[in-house]
């Protein structure tokens, strides 16, 4: 039995103590007989459910110690002790105080005592020495239940920190780019286009001017030329910025002019192979996927310079779509992606995972050094964000 069950029983006078014990064994219940405190506190600190004495063990030299274990409990401890005293005006009144003073509460019980009420007596006070031990284990439970609390609020704490600060140089770095974006515009706007149109312009005057008809000819099939350049620039540039093809073909077709685009730049070999029935509905999906994989396009291009690249794209069930962009690269060790010393090449992968987040979609990468790269990426269809006629629908619903 749980030694949390046990009666230690302190009676120092005659055969009290063995009688005690036989009529509370006869009632199945635990005990242990000790002929004095000394060797019953070593008991107590260890387990105990009850502590009966009789009032002459109060007069024990070792009184102190006992009544000191007493005080000393810890706060979901306060040990039964049950005192039988031999009634009427005890002459160990101011002992019976101390004692209680340090256990907290102390059951008297008057000799001569019937059977039913010591048993009875002894019953009540380990029901509640369990009940202190149930508490006990539950303190225990909550203190543990605290520390996982304590860590995993910890652990929450420093990932939003951590985020927090990626999401700022995140930030920082698509300002940059933004900022680099409209630079080279900027400067082909001006160092070719512009320089087209004075070309056109100038050659325009000098028509104008011509008095011979020959040189008339020559002049405006020059200035033809050169407006065909300028809309042969303008138009590449709008592709580039905004694909008519994406808006109006589909993503599939979007990736595979952007894949011929991109193996023409480079001159690198690319295959793409993209299921046009998995489209995404979404305009916003299908951009942003569109613009995922130029990212992933550019970073094995980078790094992976001399290697083949493919690029599939197909249905994952009715309501998502699978895109893999893999190549055959040096490879990398992804879980640097997610360090602090991040540079600014992890900032377009780490753009993708955060975007495509914000759409209920899923974004990995699978690499290993010396074998190569594959980023898949994993969207709904249809848009995050309601339409303004669906919008209008769940307003009329709710």
């Amino acid at each position: 039995m749980d030694k949390a069950e046990r009666v230690l029983i302190i009676a120092p006078v005659g055969d009290d103590d063995d009688a005690i014990a036989a009529l509370l064994g006869d009632e199945g219940l635990v005990t242990r007989v000790f002929k004095g405190i000394e060797e019953c506190t070593r008991q107590i600190l260890a387990a105990s459910g009850a502590l009966l004495l009789t009032e002459e063990a109060l007069e024990s030299p070792q009184l102190p110690d006992l009544l000191q274990i007493l005080r000393d409990q810890p706060t979901w401890s306060e040990l039964p002790v049950i005192v039988l005293t031999s009634g009427g005006e005890s002459r160990r009144a101011r002992l019976l105080d101390l004692a209680a003073a340090a256990a907290g509460t102390i059951t008297l019980l008057e000799r001569p005592i019937s059977t039913r009420t010591l048993v009875r007596s002894v019953q009540v006070a380990l029901r509640s020495r369990r009940r202190q031990y149930e508490v006990r284990d539950l303190l225990a439970e909550l203190k543990s239940l605290n520390r996982n609390l304590e860590r995993r609020v910890a652990e929450r704490t420093a990932e939003a920190v951590d985020r927090a600060e990626k999401l700022r140089r995140l930030s920082a770095e698509l300002s940059l780019a933004e900022e680099r974006e409209r630079r080279r515009i900027a400067q082909i706007l001006h160092d070719d286009l512009q320089q087209l149109l004075i070309s056109a312009r100038m050659s325009f005057f000098a028509h104008c001017n011509a008095n011979n008809a020959s040189k008339r000819d020559e002049l405006a099939q020059a200035v033809n030329e050169t407006l065909e350049k300028s809309f042969d620039l303008t138009r590449s540039l709008s592709a580039e910025l905004a694909p008519p093809v994406l808006y109006e073909d589909g993503l599939a077709a979007a990736l595979k002019w952007l894949t011929s685009q991109t193996a023409g730049r480079y001159n690198i070999k690319i295959t793409v192979k993209a299921d046009s029935s998995a489209d995404p509905q979404a305009i916003d999906v299908r951009v942003f996927l569109f613009q995922a994989v130029r990212e992933l396009l550019f970073n094995s291009v980078k790094h992976a310079p001399r290697s083949p690249i493919h690029v599939a794209m197909k249905k994952d069930g009715q309501r998502k779509v699978r895109i893999v962009v893999s190549d055959q690269g040096a490879g990398f060790d992804p879980a640097k992606l997610d360090s602090k010393t991040m540079g600014p090449a992890g900032f377009g992968l780490f753009s993708i995972r955060e975007r495509i987040t914000s759409i209920g979609g899923e974004f990995w990468i699978q690499s290993t050094q010396g074998r190569g790269t594959q980023a898949t990426l994993l969207a709904p269809r249809a848009s995050a964000v309601p339409s303004k006629a669906n919008r209008r629908r769940l307003d009329t619903h709710d």
